[in-house]
């Protein structure tokens, strides 16, 4: 069997002559008879015999040299990326002093006979700090000032017989329990030893109790929830342990004290559960670090490899010996020349040579092949030669001071995966990711490239167009999706991009799995958000103003009650009441949701009657008897409202899942 040949361009003689026709009446509207006996019929005709004859030879043009089209043009093929994944180092048992676990720790998937290990190194160095307890208060929260505060003896909180108040007298939502910590907890795993005496406590869950902690993140009120992994006291009706991570924290001054805060705050209990009746009282309290989360990469890192001796010739040549080499850092990830009897130098890396003068140490690095090129000599018309980068002296040393391989999709590991040190760390005593490994992909392929080089072309770096701006902007790492919204799209507020001004809403490259997402995964960092406004602004108009901004999430719940068969058993009501909730999951998502399954379209507005049919889909559905949907724009902290059947979604709006509840009819 002959090996398929590939069709560049499948359009023949009518197809240009048709495509050709439907065009007249938008450019030149005054031509009207369209006939073949019309001259200007007769030159569309001629034009499309002659293009069809180019078709036809480009058609034959085989893959490597359209291969080599595309490198002309600068198309070059994207290295793996490598996923990202918070790691937990668990210590063995609190320690008196900090314990440092240094930048470039490797830990590792466990291996197994057809799978290897899955390796990640800490981008940061992870210090544990043991925390020290400065302050501690109890606030009767009131809404119409700042509520009375309660100091608390710090010298007798050991004492046996004295007790204190986590909360108010007669507690209600919004009492708060302060601990100020000395020095900064950020990441920290925290333990909170409790030696608890509940009057208040009856009929609290002991799994949900209706309390949250947070801890001080600056700005305006800024109080960001901590992870609760353990509530060894029951909500406070026993003696126990409260395992705590806490996100990043913030330095302020609170009641004379400056320190970085916790808090234990009282909520409204769930439906049907019930709150505490007079405040817990604690006899002890003690505060400990067990460990610390820090972010690792799926990577292995080298550091100062020697790649040879310089010729002091331009154009030079060397080669990594592990790739593909995955994204690098300038400050610390670049090629240092050591002349003869010199000092080390520090090169710099670029895209390509066409501003680089004779003088420039600069160089480009291939990330898939690991080659490493140094500037080329051109010869001029007039004889002379002109080097575009610097050439190295002859005999010096060429070394690369630090670079990562690895990445691709086999980084996207799921949670619980990550449990083996490569190597042992005095004091720690286990690791493992509590999240899922993200933003893991291979590398792009021939077949994607050429499907990229029309917008290559189309682009050619400048950022002109609606389109030109969304393809530019998702070239930047970290982005998934990118919305440019311009003059004239918007609704008229006072909110809608001027003339001259570009909106681009930016949403993060995360797990777009069909699960639920977190409020937290779909911020956009200020490094995300730079990175995006200093690749367009290479690339824009004059005179153009680019803004970059998160999208405006609209969070969706559902309340359904949906028909089953009479004699459906228990296990198929359950079965079909995860399948409604997975298949609302997946629809109403940012990133693989919408009718076509690559994301909720930006603007796009939700109608109730589109849910009904999706419902309706699954096949042990009989009917929806009864769909209500309810939207609120703040992921927490504000009561959804019910939403009407045609559902508008701001230009630069999403719609993300919130929680959805199915029941049987």
């Amino acid at each position: 069997m002959p090996l398929p040949t590939v069709n560049l361009d499948d359009r023949r003689f009518q197809d240009i002559v048709d495509q050709a026709k439907t065009l007249i009446p938008q450019f030149c509207p005054e031509w009207t008879d369209h006939n073949v006996s019309d001259p200007g019929v007769a030159l569309i005709e001629l034009f499309a015999w002659m293009t069809d004859m180019l078709l036809y030879r480009v058609n034959q043009t085989p893959d490597n040299m359209y291969v080599r089209f595309l490198e002309l043009i600068g198309v070059r093929l994207d290295p793996p990326r490598a996923a990202t994944v918070p790691i937990t180092f668990y210590l063995s048992a609190p320690q008196a002093t900090a314990v440092t676990i240094a930048e470039n720790t490797e830990v590792a998937t466990i291996r197994t006979e057809s799978n290897p290990a899955i390796i990640f190194t800490t981008e940061a160095d992870l210090v544990i700090r043991p925390p020290k307890l400065v302050g501690a208060f109890t606030r009767d929260f009131d809404r119409r000032d700042e509520g009375q505060w309660e100091a608390h003896d710090l010298t007798q909180i050991d004492l046996p017989g004295h007790r204190i108040a986590i909360f108010a007298g007669e507690p209600n939502p919004g009492d708060a329990f302060y601990l100020a910590l000395q020095g900064d907890q950020s990441h920290h795993i925290v333990a909170i030893h409790l030696d608890c005496e509940s009057a208040g406590g009856a009929g609290v869950d002991p799994e949900d109790p209706p309390v949250v902690w947070e801890v001080w993140q600056g700005g305006a009120d800024r109080w960001a929830p901590c992870e609760v992994e353990k509530d060894g006291t029951g909500g406070f009706n026993w003696s126990g342990e409260i395992l705590l991570h806490l996100p990043t924290m913030a330095q302020a001054a609170f009641r004379g004290i400056t320190a970085y805060w916790l808090r234990c705050r009282m909520v409204e209990p769930k439906p049907g559960s019930a709150s505490y009746e007079v405040s817990p009282e604690i006899e002890q309290l003690r505060i400990e670090a067990r460990g610390g989360t820090v972010g690792a990469r799926h990577a292995v890192t080298v550091l100062d490899e020697l790649l040879g001796q310089a010729e002091g010739s331009a154009g030079e040549v060397f080669h990594l010996s592990q790739t593909p080499v995955l994204a690098r850092q300038e400050a610390r990830d670049h090629l240092i020349v050591i002349a003869p009897g010199g000092g080390a130098e520090k090169w710099r890396e670029v895209a390509d040579f066409g501003d680089s003068g004779p003088d420039d140490p600069h160089y480009t690095l291939d990330g898939n092949d690991g080659t490493l090129t140094l500037g080329p000599a051109l010869l001029q018309p007039d004889g002379s030669v002109y080097r575009f980068g610097k050439v190295p002296t002859k005999g010096s040393v060429v070394r690369f001071s630090r670079y990562q391989h690895g990445g691709g999709a086999a980084g996207n590991v799921p949670k619980g995966m990550i449990t083996v040190l490569k190597s042992s760390i005095p004091y720690v005593a286990k690791v493992v990711n509590r999240r899922p490994a993200v933003g893991g992909r291979d590398g792009q392929s021939i077949e994607d490239a050429k499907l990229r080089a029309p917008q290559r072309l189309r682009t050619r770096t400048r950022a002109v167009t609606k389109d030109d701006f969304e393809t530019l902007a998702r070239e930047v790492p970290g982005v998934q999706r990118a919305h440019c919204w311009g003059p004239g799209q918007g609704a008229g507020g006072p909110n809608d991009p001027k003339p001259g001004s570009v909106i681009m809403t930016v949403l993060p490259d995360i797990d777009g799995g069909t699960g639920h997402i977190a409020p937290e995964q779909l911020l956009l960092s200020t490094e995300l958000s730079q990175a995006v406004h200093g690749y367009l602004d290479q690339r824009r108009l004059l005179g153009s103003d680019i803004k970059v901004q998160a999208p405006k999430f609209v969070w969706i719940s559902v309340v359904a009650k949906v028909g089953l068969p009479p004699n459906a058993e228990p296990g198929l009501v359950a079965e079909v009441r995860r399948q409604c909730e997975n298949e609302l999951l997946r629809y109403l998502n940012p990133y693989v949701g919408g009718p076509d399954g690559t994301g909720w379209p930006f603007g796009r507005e939700l109608h109730t009657s589109e849910l009904y049919a999706l419902l309706q889909r699954i096949p042990a559905v009989e009917f929806v008897e009864e769909l209500k949907v309810f939207a609120r724009e703040t992921a927490t902290g504000v009561a959804p409202r019910p939403a009407p059947p045609r559902l508008a979604i701001p230009p630069n709006g999403l719609i993300c899942s919130d929680e959805h509840r199915v029941n049987r009819s």
